[in-house]
């Protein structure tokens, strides 16, 4: 499943990233509960959401003025309605699962395309539920069901949650929380890139400024189509200080854009996929 690590991938969090914490651990002032002291407090009375503040649609940032300031809305493309269906297949898999309804379907959408990929990732993702939930039960005979269910499928999904002590808005959904393992999970189309590193810092600023504990470990899950198959590259790293301090520059630099209310300026090379493509030309 798309949010399970494997062998290999469980080794270098405990034998590296889990170490590299320790000895060298986050700044007090970068962690999430000191949402109330610079630098983490917001310089700016503005609130952002996560997808604005991490994501480089735009080079100029046009988007979050085009869209907080002009109150102005993209149209949406087929890589935004596949990623919109492929993260709540996911999401609505492991609900199903942890209900122990493994014998369910996923919702449609109508578009082939999209009904392929979304029947491919929903029984990845269902499968890999069954088979740790059967796999913990043989091993916890004594056990509960809801202690099998908890700890075989340890994961919150679409946690919603209020990122405002942070300048961001007041409804965040993070993709995926382990809390087992105090993993902050983001899943992506294509492949990986270092600004994905952001999203997964920002869920653990907030995870932090609201539970009060550390979340130090982020995950990047990337996911890519081909016909009847599909491919899953897990990205595990150290949420740093230099990732937090990314975070945060980029978080004023678009609250002072929507603050001033200045327009950035158009991009000298707008990507062909742009939502706001039509606003610009």
């Amino acid at each position: 499943m798309v949010y399970y690590l494997n062998e290999i991938e469980q080794k270098f969090l405990t034998f590296t990233l889990r170490q590299t914490a320790r000895l060298n651990p986050v700044p007090e002032e970068l962690r999430g509960w000191n949402w109330h002291s610079p630098p983490l407090k917001p310089y700016y009375d503005v609130k952002l959401p996560m997808y604005l503040i991490c994501s480089n649609y735009c080079p100029t940032s046009r988007d979050c003025y085009l869209t907080i300031v002009k109150k102005l809305r993209g149209e949406e493309n087929f890589w935004i309605k596949l990623g919109k269906a492929i993260h709540d297949a996911v999401a609505n898999a492991i609900r199903e699962a942890r209900r122990l309804r493994f014998d369910s379907s996923p919702k449609m959408d109508g578009n082939e395309a999209i009904d392929r990929a979304v029947k491919l990732i929903w029984d990845f993702t269902i499968s890999a539920c069954k088979s740790a939930y059967l796999r913990a039960k043989a091993e916890q005979p004594y056990a509960n069901e809801d202690d099998v269910i908890l700890t075989s499928i340890p994961f919150f999904v679409e946690h919603r949650m209020d990122g405002s002590m942070l300048g961001c808005s007041g409804l965040i959904s993070v993709d995926c929380y382990d809390y087992l393992r105090n993993i902050v999970f983001d899943l992506k189309l294509g492949e990986f890139s270092e600004r994905s590193k952001l999203y997964t810092t920002g869920y653990a600023l907030v995870l932090e400024s609201i539970y009060e504990i550390p979340v130090d470990i982020g995950c990047s899950v990337n996911v890519t189509f081909y016909e009847d198959r599909l491919g899953v590259v897990k990205n595990l790293y150290y949420i740093d200080a230099n990732l937090r301090s990314w975070w945060i520059e980029e978080r004023d630099r678009k609250a002072e854009i929507i603050y001033r209310e200045k327009d950035p300026g158009k991009a000298e090379n707008c990507s062909s996929s742009c939502i706001f493509k039509a606003f610009c030309l």
